[in-house]
């Protein structure tokens, strides 16, 4: 080897050990600012629960998690769950990781919670109701997240459920009123 290409070498190996260097102040750094905003390089999923309520002598929340190491990685999942006295470990209810989450309502001897799943991209809105036997034992599909939050606030006034079919007539009317309006009434 001639003395010309040592030197171009060396310089190589000076260029890869400043690189090595300048790498790893930047991780120091973002690593302190990090800290110093009160965060992490590398996140933690993240677990919300929402305030409970209190049915059957157990306390039914939605869980959040975002995040995770799993595949689908920062997805968001919500998890509607139930607990009983402190001995009892909180479970998730049915089988379902889903998308959205409303409610719950109580009314009477039943619970009422509304979600979205996903299966196979196919979205579906449904609201499930939940015994005295702590199981659900009533699903009503819904064809979106207002239906659903229409529905839920109808159960806590006092009212009863509307199905599918009555929901999308009432939507229609107020999207595409009949000839017949309030203004033509209103005029001597």
């Amino acid at each position: 080897m001639t003395r010309n290409s040592l030197g171009s070498m060396g310089q190589v190996i000076l260029g890869f050990r400043s690189l090595i260097i300048k790498l790893a102040l930047f991780f120091l750094f973002a690593a302190l600012l990090a800290w110093a905003l009160g965060g992490t390089l590398f996140p933690r999923p993240e677990v919300i629960e929402f305030e409970s309520i209190l049915f059957g002598n157990h306390r039914w929340y939605w869980k959040v998690s975002v995040g995770g190491r799993e595949p689908g990685q920062g997805r968001v999942i919500w998890q509607f769950m139930k607990s009983g006295d402190d001995d009892e470990s909180p479970a998730v209810v049915g089988d379902t990781a889903w998308v959205d989450g409303a409610g719950p309502v109580v009314v009477g001897e039943s619970l009422y919670y509304g979600a979205l799943a996903s299966r196979n991209l196919n979205e579906f809105w449904r609201i499930e109701r939940i015994d005295e036997t702590l199981e659900v034992i009533e699903e009503m599909l819904m064809p979106d997240r207002l239906a659903v939050e229409r529905q839920l606030a109808r159960l806590s006034e006092g009212l009863s459920l509307q199905d599918m079919e009555t929901i999308l007539a009432q939507r229609s009317r107020v999207l595409d009123p009949p000839d017949e309006s309030a203004d033509e009434e209103a005029e001597p």
